[in-house]
């Protein structure tokens, strides 16, 4: 018996392979996608994280003053808001506070060190 091409049994197993391709590459899709989120997520963690231990180490003046004010009157600069913030705490104050150069114990010590 002669074998007879059937065209429509082609297209319908074309049909299902096509089929089963698309449905293949759509859970290929949603898996990338769930493991970028999650990728997202941790980035956005540790970002976070970074950015909050940067700011802990700004001086207390700095941390507490406005960013529009940090940023428009110092430019950003944090030696210019301290500075400034030092300026504004003496101006404010009723009493002048004068800081020694070097802590009083450094002094004594090379007080002490010279009369040896």
């Amino acid at each position: 018996m002669a074998r007879t091409f059937d065209k429509d049994a082609a297209r319908k197993l074309a049909e299902e392979q096509r089929q089963a391709m698309l449905e293949n590459f759509d859970m290929e899709v949603e898996d990338k996608i769930r493991s970028m989120r999650v990728q997202l997520e941790a980035d956005k963690n540790d970002l976070m994280l970074k950015a909050d231990c940067e700011v802990a180490q700004l001086p207390r003046c700095v941390r507490e003053m406005p960013l529009k004010t940090f940023l428009r009157e110092y430019g950003g600069d944090v030696s210019a808001a301290v500075r400034g913030a030092l300026r504004l705490d003496i101006e404010n104050s009723d009493e002048l506070v004068s800081l020694p150069e070097m802590p009083l114990a450094i002094r004594a010590r090379r007080r002490l060190a010279q009369t040896q």
